[in-house]
């Protein structure tokens, strides 16, 4: 036999192991995009006889399997770092040209988000009381710079005086008929100038050490002068002139009234804002000097939300300062300073005591079971007027598909309501008390927040009595739009006049009545710009949107448009409509 022949063992050396083939790192696509620069990380840290994987192509070679693998080019350490360095800052500089496209005058529209939030920064208590104090301090100057009621009178003779010294040609016959007549009461530049540095002088003269020339200089620029029309003369009224001193002065004192009660000096007034600056007002008021102390709370409750209904139309429970002195209603109740209690012409004024407590007791008288809220079937008798019985109206009232709407978008909006609601759901129902009434009393709690509130009975007052206002119509018109597509369409119409016709139709006396007809009526008074969709916008400008909301959501609105030409008309019965 022969023996397989064996190599000797030389004691002490160990058989070498075949190296062992280093492992090749794979990157991905998406990794070798974000960062191309990791390909020459990887080759750099594997071995100097590792074969990189990738046939040869040097001149000569041959490629395929026998082919000898080319060593990959290696970089040094100072070479890979500034090859790190210069992928970083490439990827830096991407990020804030990014970041500048994002924030430059002309955006994309993918990266432009509007600032729809602006947090307010969280002040310490000492910072709180300097911001308060230096806005009560810059209140306090702009206070001591307006005129007095003398002052002006004292402003308004001197302008009558220069206008009576002019030179014959264009003086007038006496300084009483420059004061009455406006064809002779104009008044140029450069008498202006005159009668400023002689009112300055006075108020100088008056009033040692007081800047005269700094509290009237900007009523007299040339600025101020140019607003006003002039006639072939470069001459202005001078009456119109004054009107708009007297007019400046009083929108600054409201302005700085509204301010000091501007606790954060954002230019904004919350509801509790106004409401103090309406119970602060009150006691200077020569009209509300009867004001019982009892009806004291919710008078500023009927005034404030005058403010804020009609100055607040996104209902964030907040009004602008400046909003608030270009509306009417602030204009309304400064009449209240010099007004008597009997002045006939605060009756349609709703800051006047009379109107307050007129409205006040309508909602006493609808409360019929004295719970402090309304339900669906008390409110719908805010309209009924016995009057119109008398005239031939047998059905009365609000609507029943109105009122449940008008329920869904604005009952119990109030705040105060909101809180007592919210405060009664977890509120705990105590153990010991019998299980009949603490069913009773869960009962009334949940009617109780399915009723209307006095602060959602004010917001329907305002509307109804204002038809026609932008904010009155914003609010109907939540109630109208059932599907919520920004427009009204014939379906929704329908549905609103059906809800009439049904109790048109439940009296036999009444003729038969097409509400197609009524229908097309409707379109036609609109006019909307597109066919069969009335929108926000196409009511606002109609100029009857008043009659369309009564035809669609009260039943005395309805018969009083059908028989339009045989009532009378009375304009002083409008404004007390449904007010008890």
């Amino acid at each position: 036999r022969r023996r397989r022949r064996r190599e000797p063992k030389l004691r002490g050396v160990r058989a070498k192991r075949p190296a062992a083939m280093p492992t090749k790192v794979h990157l991905s696509s998406e990794a070798l995009n974000a960062a191309p620069w990791a390909a020459h990380l990887v080759d750099a840290f594997l071995p100097a006889d590792a074969p990189t994987g990738r046939p040869s192509t040097a001149r000569g070679g041959r490629s395929g399997v026998g082919a000898q693998p080319r060593e990959a080019p290696r970089m040094s350490p100072r070479e890979l770092e500034d090859e790190v360095q210069r992928e970083t800052a490439a990827l830096l500089a991407a990020r804030a040209a990014s970041s500048a496209s994002a924030s430059g005058a002309e955006p994309a529209s993918a990266s432009l988000i509007p600032t729809f939030f602006r947090p307010k920064n969280d002040v310490g208590f000492l910072a709180s009381e300097l911001r308060a104090t230096a806005h009560r301090v810059a209140l306090q100057y702009k206070e001591r710079g307006l005129l007095e009621d003398d002052e002006l009178e004292d402003l308004w003779g001197r302008i009558t005086d220069v206008i009576a010294r002019r030179p014959a040609e264009h003086s007038p016959t006496s300084p009483s008929k420059a004061a009455t007549n406006e064809a002779e009461s104009r008044i140029s530049y450069e008498e202006l100038r005159v009668v400023r540095d002689d009112f300055a002088a006075a108020l100088d003269a008056a009033n040692p050490g007081s800047d005269g020339m700094g509290r009237v200089a900007h009523y007299f620029t040339a600025k101020t002068f140019s607003r006003f029309a002039r006639d072939a003369h470069g001459r202005i009224n001078g009456r119109t002139f004054m009107e708009f001193v007297v007019r400046h002065v009083a929108l600054t004192q409201s302005r700085i009234n509204l301010g000091c009660h501007d606790s954060d000096a954002d230019g904004w007034l919350t509801e509790d804002d106004l409401e103090a600056f309406v119970g602060r007002s009150v006691t200077t008021m020569s009209a509300l000097q009867s004001l019982p102390m009892g009806f004291a709370n919710q008078y500023r409750r009927i005034a404030t939300r005058r403010f804020m209904f009609f100055n607040d139309p996104q209902r964030r429970g907040k009004a602008r300062i400046s909003a608030l002195l270009a509306s009417d209603a602030l204009s309304e109740f400064n009449e209240l300073h010099a007004a008597r209690e009997d002045d006939p012409s605060l009756a349609k004024n709703w800051f006047s005591l009379a109107s307050a407590q007129r409205v006040y007791k309508s909602y006493l008288d609808l409360d019929l079971d004295m719970n402090g809220t309304l339900s669906k079937a008390e409110l719908k008798k805010y309209t009924v007027d016995p009057r119109n019985a008398a005239l031939g109206c047998t059905a009365q009232g609000l609507t029943d598909l109105f009122v449940d709407r008008l329920f869904e978008e604005h009952s119990l909006k109030g705040l105060a309501g909101a809180r007592r609601v919210r405060a009664d759901r977890l509120k705990p129902i105590a153990t010991n008390v019998d299980p009949f009434v603490a069913k009773s009393m869960e009962k009334r709690r949940k009617a109780m927040e399915s009723e209307m509130d006095f602060h959602a009975f004010l917001d329907f007052v305002l509307a109804w009595s204002d038809k026609e206002h932008p904010a009155s119509l914003a609010y109907f018109f939540r109630v109208l739009d059932v599907n919520r597509t920004g427009a009204l369409t014939n379906a929704e119409i329908w549905m609103f006049l059906k809800s009439i016709h049904e109790t048109w139709t439940s009296d036999p006396d009444n003729y038969d009545l097409n509400m197609l007809d009524v229908q097309d009526e409707i379109f036609d008074m609109v006019k909307p710009a597109e066919a069969g969709r009335i929108t926000l916008e196409d009511l606002q400008r109609c100029g009857c949107a008043g009659t369309v909301i009564e035809i669609l959501c009260d039943h005395t609105g309805f018969w009083r448009y059908d028989n339009r030409e045989n009532l009378p008309h009375d304009d002083e019965d409008e404004g007390g409509e449904g007010e008890g």
